[in-house]
């Protein structure tokens, strides 16, 4: 009998046991259908990207501006940790502006973080982020600057892209050709390479390097999305390619989207409403801010 009990012990421990652990794998999901944000949802529902969301917050950083960071498993099994930024630019407030190094109109390299002391004039800065590529020796960048209404930087390579706003507060996203038809309407812009959603829909990149990227697009509502998937960190964050990254920026409803640079300049910062503080967000592939030719900041005037 004593034998029989024992046994009895053992097989009700195990069971006990296994219960627990099942509980424990389901229970981070169980949590998350009902915690997971609206932007979450739609990467989930739109992109075909998502295999298991581990995570995500949304922080209002002020009326009409918000910071959602996701860290799911794609449908590659990859870890992907990914940073919103959404602007409803119909907020009266709420204004895009470029970033310079030292505000200034010359060609340089400085951070985000740095960059920003230069726009607190124009209000309160809520986010920032890098922008064009550069030449890593001058900081001349690649494509063109405009700020409020003045030409910098006036020349874009064949296929190249760019992002800004008119004269009349429109939003604007488009190639070398659009440029040539638009400049004279141009009152901020600065520039970017690979298209990601044109006319509403994804485009298809044959090139498929995985690397750490920054996008940015908009919708036909006036919302603009920035966004920055960190990357080189295989455990951490794998990285994203051209495509999938358009597949995510066109899931939140963007019509237009760019591909600004990427790898060690991606930078997405916020004023941290919680610290009253300035934080990089991101895990950047340098293991700190990338000195960079310009980047965008929105601003609650």
């Amino acid at each position: 009998m004593k034998k029989i009990n024992q046994c009895f012990l053992v097989a009700a421990l195990a069971s006990l046991l296994f219960a627990g652990c099942e509980k424990n794998e389901q229970k981070p999901i169980q949590i998350l259908d009902h915690t997971r944000s609206e932007l979450t949802v739609r990467l989930q529902e739109n992109s075909g990207l998502v295999h298991r969301v581990y995570r995500d917050t949304t922080i209002e950083l002020s009326t009409g501006v918000s910071e959602t960071h996701v860290h799911l498993m794609d449908i590659n099994g990859h870890s992907l940790r990914i940073f919103i930024l959404e602007a409803d630019m119909d907020q009266p407030k709420v204004k895009l502006h470029p970033l310079t190094p030292n505000g200034e109109d010359a060609y340089a390299r400085q951070t985000i973080p740095e960059m920003i002391g230069y726009a607190e004039s124009e209000g309160r800065v809520l986010f920032a982020s890098n922008a064009d590529f550069f030449n890593g020796t001058t900081g001349e960048p690649r494509g063109i600057v405009y700020k409020s209404g003045a030409p910098i930087r006036t020349t874009m390579p064949v296929g190249w892209t760019f992002f800004g706003v008119s004269r009349s507060g429109e939003l604007m996203i488009g190639d070398d050709v659009d440029y040539e038809r638009e400049k004279a309407n141009i009152y901020h812009a600065l520039g970017g390479h690979q298209t990601l959603v044109k006319n509403g829909e994804t485009v298809i990149h044959t090139d498929n390097t995985i690397e750490p990227r920054t996008a940015v697009g908009y919708t036909s509502d006036n919302h603009v999305y920035f966004m920055v998937v960190d990357g080189r960190k295989y455990d951490y964050s794998y990285g994203i390619s051209f495509t999938d990254l358009g597949q995510l920026m066109h899931a939140l409803g963007v019509t237009e989207s760019i591909n600004l640079d990427g790898g060690g300049s991606s930078t997405f910062l916020v004023n941290d409403p919680a610290d009253s503080a300035y934080k990089v967000r991101n895990r950047t592939s340098d293991g700190a801010p990338r000195a960079v030719a310009n980047g965008w900041a929105i601003i609650a005037e």
